[in-house]
């Protein structure tokens, strides 16, 4: 149907060239699937970086506070009761810093956006509440995957060697 019609407009001597906004809009989803690709691999990587960034911010905030630790289970706080105490502010801070991250994370797209915009090319500028939604849940679940890892460092702080250590 397309090529006669392309022929029959062709053999119209003021007729040059025949497009067709199907074929352009074909052209324009190869041309992005490179960049869909791109952007998996970014949201990989900055969920790689996030769980690391938990894991060893978790891990020196443990550390720092053996004496402290140590201080709670020798007054009879039962395990539990630590890894809340521990938990707790970990979760607060994590919200926060989610929280902080999506404000931030909405300027750095903007910038992101008009850099990358070419003259044939424009994105869309409106980030939807559901990609909020999954990062800041993202976020949280990496937390609980951290506090659960740590979980069984916090249990085996030994009461009576850190209590011993000087500062």
């Amino acid at each position: 149907m397309r090529a006669r019609l392309s022929s029959a407009l062709h053999d119209v001597g003021a007729v040059k060239t025949v497009v067709f906004n199907t074929e352009t809009i074909d052209s324009y989803r190869k041309s992005l699937q490179s960049v869909n690709m791109i952007v998996v691999v970014l949201v990989v990587a900055a969920a790689a970086l996030a769980f690391i960034v938990l894991y060893n911010l978790t891990n020196i905030n443990i550390v720092e506070r053996t004496r402290e630790i140590a201080s709670l289970k020798v007054l009879g706080f039962t395990p539990r009761e630590v890894a809340a105490y521990i938990f707790r502010e970990i979760a607060l801070l994590v919200v926060l810093g989610a929280a902080a991250g999506l404000a931030l994370g909405v300027l750095m797209e903007g910038f992101v956006v008009l850099s990358s915009e070419v003259d044939a090319v424009m994105f869309g500028r409106v980030i939807h509440g559901g990609s909020f939604a999954w990062a800041f849940g993202l976020t949280l679940v990496f937390a609980a995957f951290v506090m659960l890892a740590m979980l069984p460092k916090l249990r085996h702080i030994d009461m009576v060697e850190s209590l011993k250590s000087v500062d």
